[in-house]
């Protein structure tokens, strides 16, 4: 075949070919304007109820466990959420200020006036702090319109604590002189006070042995704060890890002793305690030494 006439031929299928391919393309323009979607449309008021039921149980559910709303007072809610469209911002402003008021006032009789009975007095339950007199207080410093100075009211406040601090030194001490008499009670240099409830025949442990005990801890009134009985299981540790009331009885105490131990603050927690352990308290400490354990050997 002649080089002219194959290239005719290549010529005239690359015509047919673009000429196919704009045909089809010309056909799908054509359908997709003719394409109809065969759904209708839901309408607005029912898909924006729909969407409402949809989330009516979330949110009732958030109002009552995140928000405190309890469920006879759901209404309430649903008549605020009602409302809000019917309110100017300045109304809504207002609203949102006395809600939050609400709820500080709640957040003062639950957990602000029990932690300062804690401090002012030693206990929480004691009724000390006056709550409407707290909320007055308050509303005066924020307004600017007090009769102290900030300065001034935290020197209140220390000079009650101070007051506290020292009446429990002085309690704890009284109790801790009366125990000291009493019979079977026997009083070390350091101040520590112990009674034999059972007398053990074995090893001794020294500051680098490991002992597992079991133990409750109580104060003067008889407040249990700690217990490995009631977390039925023992504790292992060195003596040296713990106060130094239980430092020097446990090197003391022969292997399966009972002893009643009777800590002054100052072989325990001192002046200040701690979160469960007030100023200057003498501790009772119930000790069963189960086992002294071999001392690590030496590297």
């Amino acid at each position: 075949m002649k080089l002219k006439t194959f290239l005719l031929i290549a010529l005239a299928l690359c015509i047919c070919t673009d000429a196919s391919a704009q045909a089809r393309k010309k056909k799908m323009k054509e359908d997709v304007k003719t394409e109809k979607n065969l759904l209708q449309p839901v309408p607005a008021d029912t898909f924006s109820y729909a969407m409402g039921v949809a989330q009516s149980e979330s949110l009732k559910q958030f109002l009552m466990r995140q928000q405190g709303v309890t469920e006879a007072n759901i209404p309430v809610a649903i008549q605020g959420m009602r409302d809000y469209s019917k309110l100017t911002e300045a109304q809504v402003n207002e609203l949102i200020a006395y809600a939050a008021g609400v709820q500080i006032g709640m957040m003062n009789s639950k957990n602000v006036i029990p932690v300062l009975n804690q401090q002012a007095t030693g206990s929480k339950d004691v009724v000390y702090a006056d709550l409407s007199k707290f909320v007055d207080g308050l509303a005066d410093g924020m307004s600017n319109t007090a009769t102290m100075t900030a300065e001034e009211a935290n020197a209140v406040g220390e000079r009650q604590m101070e007051y506290h601090k020292e009446e429990m030194r002085i309690k704890n001490n009284r109790w801790l002189a009366v125990k000291a008499q009493e019979e079977g009670v026997e009083r070390l240099k350091s101040g520590l006070c112990y009674r034999v409830l059972t007398p053990g025949k074995g090893a001794v442990a020294t500051e680098n042995s490991e002992v597992e005990v079991h133990y409750e801890g109580k104060l003067i009134d008889g407040t249990v704060f700690d217990s490995s009985y009631k977390r039925g299981q023992t504790a292992t540790f060195r003596p040296t890890q713990v106060i130094k009331g239980w430092t020097e009885a446990l090197q003391l105490m022969p292997e399966g002793s009972v002893w009643e131990l009777y800590i002054p603050y100052f072989l325990a927690y001192g002046e200040n305690g701690n979160q469960s352990i007030p100023p200057y308290s003498t501790l009772i400490f119930k000790v069963e030494l189960v086992k002294v354990k071999s001392e690590p050997a030496t590297k």
